[in-house]
């Protein structure tokens, strides 16, 4: 049996120490942050990659937008004045407003289609004229050698039996050269040049 002396000996250490421990929790505390009211929601551990910004359009395309557009407006003059004639016109005047648009590989259609004896002489006994208009251009096809334009005209044709109007598309391809562009084919727009 354990003695009186030592049982209130532990019994005295007892209340100290529990007066110890009360005396802490009764000095002032910091305020403590509020208790989330519910637990925190982490990001998963496999997060979706954002996708690249996607560049500008012009860092894409093979030419600047300003040598394109260049290209769009020669398409649209070669297209013009291949559609432009009249019966008075010697074939050499109409290859003249040509040539110089067009690349030296595209003479010899250029020569056969001003030269085509059943078409100059059609014209000539109608007193046929024409004057192209362009309705609309826009990219037929784009690579880094050569751009391929649809250009629309609206023509009007005038001769002994009055005036009439017709629509036609064309595919123009023109290539680079130098800083700037000629034409390098011309077909009807349903042909081809794609």
């Amino acid at each position: 049996m354990t003695s009186r002396p030592a049982v209130a000996g532990r019994a005295a250490a007892l209340l100290t120490a529990a007066g110890l421990l009360c005396g802490c929790s009764l000095l002032p505390q910091r305020a403590a942050s509020p208790a989330p009211a519910s637990p925190p929601v982490h990001a998963p551990a496999t997060a979706t990659p954002q996708p690249a910004p996607a560049p500008p359009l012009a860092a894409i395309l093979p030419f600047s937008p300003a040598r394109l557009q260049a290209a769009a407006v020669l398409a649209g003059r070669f297209t013009a004045a291949w559609d432009s004639w009249s019966w008075r016109q010697l074939p050499a005047a109409w290859l003249g407003a040509l040539r110089p648009l067009a690349d030296g590989s595209l003479d010899p259609a250029l020569a056969r289609a001003a030269g085509t004896p059943g078409v100059l002489a059609q014209r000539k006994k109608a007193r046929q004229t024409a004057t192209a208009t362009i309705r609309a251009v826009q990219i037929r096809d784009l690579t880094p050698g050569s751009v391929t334009i649809s250009v629309t005209v609206a023509q009007v044709i005038t001769s002994r039996a009055g005036t009439s109007q017709a629509t036609a598309s064309f595919a123009v391809t023109l290539t680079p050269h130098g800083s700037s562009w000629m034409v390098w084919d011309i077909e009807p727009a349903s042909a081809g040049n794609n």
